[in-house]
Parts: structure tokens; C-alpha cells; sequence
């Protein structure tokens, strides 16, 4: 098969991470097992941004391309017709739906740069939310495989190669997720460590940090409200065709403070309520995740039943949180960031 691979990230306009991510990226996308030329291109989503907007992610991007030399593209994204208009703010493109093939050879090549990237464009719209920014680079990205990325991760060096690998060996496959690593800084609050645990296990579920895709997976985007991206891809694209690759890992920060970890409760919460109710026909051919209680309990270290113990009854908290919201709001309202996710700075120092 002579399929290529677009890298795709979609970004909140307040995100502080973003260069690490890329750098990781880089590193993992130039990985010497990888057949010359897969990379495609590299394609950013900054979702939330105005143009008064002072855009941190963007000056990042801007300073990544310069430094390795990497063509790059800036496009303002209209609401709903993905209309796009460059970076001096003419219109370049009136069509709907996906971009020219055509247009995708107007830049320079620069394959043989110390960057597996030969072309970087980024995305600006003023929409927010991770799924609108997904489905703006799913409807984008021009390659057979799609390899999306979450903006506050650090990709291990061999995990792009082992997602590829595996999607190559079994071709029935149409989604591979990495393994979701969470990192404890300094040994890590009771709260992030509460939240380490389930991540030991392998559930059976597409994580959504870090995964490849074949484009031919889905008819169309995600539903545009969904709490849930990575539960609700693992029962659309079908639980047979999905797998998780265990030795793909991908780093992330999991929720330290108490505040964080309830907000993300209760979203996870709110998220499988949502797909039961909403999306109950994709619920036909199995639940979404299996869980092992037997493997789990044994091997629960002893000093950690406590924080498992607490964990369940948070867990009954913010189930109940959630039902109660949902009689006042709708499912996207129970979204929130958590800001204790965001500080790889300090635990780099």
C-alpha cells in the first residue's frame, strides 16, 4: 500500500504546551524504520482564537517552522462551510468540504530537511472545542492515514512506528490508539495518582491522546457536542476494527488537584451518559470498554486500595453530579479544562 500520513493536532488558542508536543512529534515522526516520504503534512487546528486574539500556540508553530525550515500556511476557518480565507485575509478558497488537490503541490518540498514535516498549515478558527477542531482536520487532512495528536502530550520516540507498524500487519484495522502513559511529578498528588491508576489496564478502548486512523473509517465527523472523543470513535469506527498498541506510548499530565480530577469525573460521566442516550444504536455490537474486575483487583497494589476505594465513591459523585447538571444544561456545558494538566514546565525543570 502506498498510503501516506497526515499529523494532525487540534489546539486550544491557551495552550502552553505545544512546543514540547511538536518536538516530540518530530523526533517520533523521523524514526528510521518509517518508509522515506510517509509523512505527508502537518496540520494544526487553533480552535478559539479571534483576530485580536494574542495567539501563543500560533507564535509557537510559526517559531517550529522557521527552525527547521518548514513550509508554512496560515487559514482563517469559517463556521460551518470550512471556507477558508490565507493569511492576509483573502478569500482563497470558496469551495465547502475539502480542500483542492490541487493545492497541495504549491509547496516546496522539503523532504530532505532534518524534519519529517514537508509542509505545515494551520487551522485558525474561532470556534472552540476539541470536536469541531477534530472534525475541521478530519475533513482537511488529505492523506489516507490520519495521525491525531493531542497539543499537551509528549509522544514517545518509537510511538508513531508502532501504530504504523500495526495498522500494517493487520489491515482490517481502521483505528490505533497509542498507550496513554500518565506522568507523576514529583511522585504525584493523591489526586494524580488517584487518576494513574485505571491507565495500568487495558480496557479494550481507544485512547484519544494519541491514535492513527484511516481516513476510510468514518463517513463523516464526530458529533460536534461530544464529551467523550475517544469512547464515541471506539463504537463508530466498530470495536473489531479498533485495537490499542501497547508498546505506542504517549505521555500526559493527569489531573492533581481535587477540583481538576471531580471536573474530569464528572465529564466522564457525563460523556457515557451522553452516548447512551444519544448514540445508543453504535452501543449494539458491545459496550464500549471491557473491564477485567478480577486482573484489576489482583493487581491493585495493597497501599493503593484506599485511593481505589475513594475513587469509586467520587466516581458515584460525579455520576450523580452529572445526571443532575444535565437536568439544567446540555451535555457540552460539563466541559471544562483542567489547568493542573498543563504544567509539563514545571516538571521538566
Amino acid at each position: 500500500m502506498n498510503e501516506r500520513l497526515s499529523v494532525a493536532i487540534p489546539c486550544r488558542v491557551d495552550e502552553p504546551g505545544l512546543r514540547a508536543t511538536l518536538e516530540s512529534l518530530r523526533v517520533a515522526c523521523g524514526h528510521s524504520a518509517l518508509l522515506p516520504g510517509l509523512v505527508a503534512e502537518l496540520v494544526i487546528c487553533i480552535n478559539g482564537v479571534t483576530p485580536e486574539t494574542r495567539c501563543v500556540p500560533l507564535m509557537t508553530v510559526r517559531d517550529f517552522c522557521a527552525r527547521y525550515q518548514v513550509p508554512l500556511e496560515e487559514r482563517w476557518v469559517e463556521p460551518e462551510t470550512l471556507r477558508t480565507k490565507g493569511r492576509n485575509g483573502e478569500r482563497e478558497n470558496g469551495r465547502t468540504g475539502e480542500r483542492e488537490r490541487g493545492e497541495i503541490e504549491a509547496f516546496p518540498d522539503s523532504s530532505l530537511s532534518v524534519v519529517p514535516f514537508p509542509r505545515c498549515t494551520v487551522l485558525l478558527t474561532e470556534r472552540r472545542g476539541k470536536p469541531p477542531a477534530w472534525n475541521t482536520l478530519w475533513q482537511w487532512a488529505k492523506s489516507d492515514l490520519v495521525l491525531f495528536v493531542d497539543a499537551d502530550v509528549r509522544v514517545d520516540s518509537e510511538a508513531v512506528y508502532h501504530l504504523w507498524a500495526r495498522l500494517q500487519r493487520e489491515p482490517h484495522l481502521q483505528l490505533v490508539a497509542a498507550r496513554e502513559v500518565p506522568v507523576l511529578q514529583d511522585g504525584g498528588t493523591m489526586w494524580s495518582r488517584m487518576g494513574a491508576i485505571p491507565y495500568r489496564f487495558n480496557f479494550g478502548n481507544a485512547g484519544g491522546r494519541l491514535l492513527m486512523l484511516r481516513k476510510e473509517a468514518l463517513t463523516e465527523g464526530m458529533p460536534e457536542d461530544l464529551l467523550l472523543e475517544d469512547a464515541w470513535l471506539t463504537v463508530a469506527v466498530g470495536r473489531s476494527r479498533v485495537a490499542k498498541e501497547m508498546q505506542a506510548q504517549v505521555c500526559f499530565l493527569p489531573p492533581a488537584t481535587g477540583c481538576d480530577y471531580f471536573a474530569e469525573r464528572v465529564r466522564t460521566e457525563g460523556g457515557k451518559l451522553q452516548i447512551r442516550r444519544l448514540h445508543k444504536g453504535l452501543l449494539a455490537a458491545g459496550p464500549i470498554a471491557q473491564y477485567q474486575w478480577a486482573e484489576f483487583w489482583r493487581e491493585i497494589r495493597l497501599p493503593e486500595y484506599p485511593l481505589v476505594c475513594l475513587a469509586l465513591v467520587v466516581r458515584l459523585v460525579a455520576r450523580l453530579w452529572a445526571r443532575l447538571s444535565l437536568t439544567r444544561k446540555n451535555f457540552y456545558a460539563l466541559y471544562r479544562p483542567f489547568p493542573s494538566t498543563k504544567g509539563w514546565e514545571s516538571s521538566l525543570r
